[in-house]
């Protein structure tokens, strides 16, 4: 038997690292219990692949690609072939691998409508992992009229769910009824994300995500870093981003910062640990998150953070691995990293890795979804 993953965030043309959390959640789950993937993946080129890979013996991916086309019939073009290669792919699934023993949806939309449809018609219980942050009281605005009524429609359909978060599971139960639910952290990998001491000059402060000024606050850092740098001058910050932000290269210019901010750009995963391994702490000045994986490598590493106690940090931050500032307080942020840039060599790097290991390791989130999936089953079975 095996689990069909209905992912509705992955990587694609334009942003390769988009959902790579849910990857690594399947790749976990694959440890102890064989998984197939189904996709639809918009391309930007003609290259697209169609067929059946293997990750893995215990992780097989499904997929389709469709040309991007932006005209209005172009886009009901891609709807149309959508729904063809989402209704292929499981009729592919059915033939080659049987029916599954659970549907794994990963974040309800776009592709909820879909999980639901194939959960009813093989009578198969469907579960939901979500990590959205727009059920957030801040970001509910957002919610359209059209994807409160999806929302409501998988909600009803579902076994079960869990969230990378107690807050993004309490935020949820504000809003839909939850039948059974668990919280099972994002993962990280602890082979690869590992201590290494550092004689750093400048002392380097490491900073990574995709620079949405609303979530991020990466502003409020620079302004930051511009009071840091009147004070000390053995630092640096180093941003690795997945998209530019010209207001922010403008601001490091006109404030004559380029010494004490390196925007590195993208990296693949393994350049990513090398930089984390190399830094000395790590910084997120959010005003909302979930459960940042970023914030779990750093852990894994070793690396002391500097974070906002904000979703779910607070749940996974103690005063053993890092330091809350409050959202948008930049004079304490200033504080902080002063304090920070003095101190970081005071934290055990070698506890932290360990707490990561027992805490957000393959081994433990993939046993986790395993005794979810159990109690999601056995009790499908007595109904």
């Amino acid at each position: 038997m095996f689990i069909l993953h209905l992912p509705s965030w992955f990587p694609n043309d334009k942003n390769p690292l988009h959902g790579n959390f849910i990857e690594k959640h399947i790749a976990a789950i694959s440890k102890f219990q064989k998984c197939v993937t189904l996709r639809v993946v918009r391309v930007e080129k003609k290259n697209g692949f169609h067929g059946i890979s293997t990750v893995n013996d215990n992780n097989i991916l499904v997929e389709f690609s469709i040309l991007k086309r932006s005209s209005f019939l172009g886009k009901v073009w891609m709807k149309l072939c959508e729904y063809y290669f989402y209704r292929k792919g499981m009729k592919t699934i059915l033939q080659k691998f049987g029916k599954p023993q659970l549907i794994h949806l990963h974040v309800a939309l776009p592709i909820g409508k879909i999980a639901v449809r194939w959960s009813k018609k093989w009578k198969t219980p469907l579960v939901l992992t979500e990590h959205w942050s727009i059920y957030n009281t801040n970001n509910r605005g957002f919610i359209t009229p059209s994807q409160q009524r999806k929302f409501c429609r998988i909600f009803a359909a579902l076994s079960g769910i869990t969230t990378v978060s107690n807050s993004l599971l309490n935020n949820i139960e504000e809003l839909f009824p939850v039948k059974r639910s668990a919280v099972i952290y994002n993962v990280v990998n602890t082979e690869l994300f590992i201590p290494q001491k550092n004689s750093n000059f400048p002392k380097k402060i490491l900073h990574i995500s995709n620079l949405d000024e609303r979530a991020k606050n990466f502003l409020g850092i620079l302004e930051s870093v511009q009071m840091l740098r009147n004070r000390r001058s053995d630092f640096i910050l180093e941003v690795i981003h997945d998209f530019r932000c010209c207001k922010a290269e403008s601001f490091v210019k006109e404030q004559q910062l380029e010494k004490f901010v390196h925007f590195l750009g993208s990296m693949p995963e393994e350049q990513v640990a090398m930089k984390m391994r190399e830094s000395d702490f790590f910084l997120l000045f959010s005003n909302y998150e979930n459960l940042p994986c970023v914030l779990l490598e750093a852990i894994s590493c070793g690396k002391p953070l500097i974070t906002t106690p904000v979703g779910g940090i607070p749940e996974i931050v103690n005063e053993e691995i890092g330091i809350f500032v409050e959202p948008d307080n930049i004079q304490q942020l200033t504080e902080k990293l002063d304090f920070m840039l003095q101190h970081f060599e005071n934290f055990n790097e070698y506890n932290a890795h360990q707490y990561a290991e027992n805490h957000f390791s393959n081994e433990v989130i993939g046993q986790q979804f395993l005794e979810f999936y159990k109690s999601v089953i056995h009790s499908n079975h007595i109904n």
